[in-house]
């Protein structure tokens, strides 16, 4: 199972390629969108190993834990970048720049701020 820090470095690849992307011109927006949400799941997944040493095997399972009093904080904000994703992956909803920057980079950062948070009061 992925060590807390395992799970950091992941999310900070998956933060890297979502910003690689120049927005104003890349066709693969949909792209970015996923690797945001993808960056925040390994965040979520480093707390969760952090805390509790569980690794949730699927998203259901991860539902389970964003329930818990150290996620509940971020819950809402984790169910709207992972609708965002979906959106973009399976509803082929297009995004744009400034739907990025408006709705999913917000998201992200709140999740990230939260976490950071988290780990750095319980070492």
């Amino acid at each position: 199972m992925p060590t807390t820090d395992e799970h950091l470095a992941r999310a900070r690849q998956n933060l890297e390629f979502a910003r690689s992307f120049d927005l104003d011109s890349t066709p693969y927006l949909d792209w970015v969108v996923a690797a945001y949400f993808y960056a925040a799941l390994h965040l979520v997944d480093a707390l969760i190993w952090h805390i509790e040493k569980a690794d949730p095997e699927d998203h259901s399972a991860r539902r389970t834990y964003l329930r818990k009093w150290y996620l509940t904080g971020i819950s809402a904000e984790y169910k709207d970048l992972k609708d965002r994703s979906e959106d973009a992956r399976y509803r082929l909803i297009t995004f744009s720049k400034p739907k990025i920057e408006k709705q999913v980079v917000p998201l992200y950062n709140e999740i990230e701020r939260h976490v950071t948070q988290l780990l750095a009061q319980h070492p």
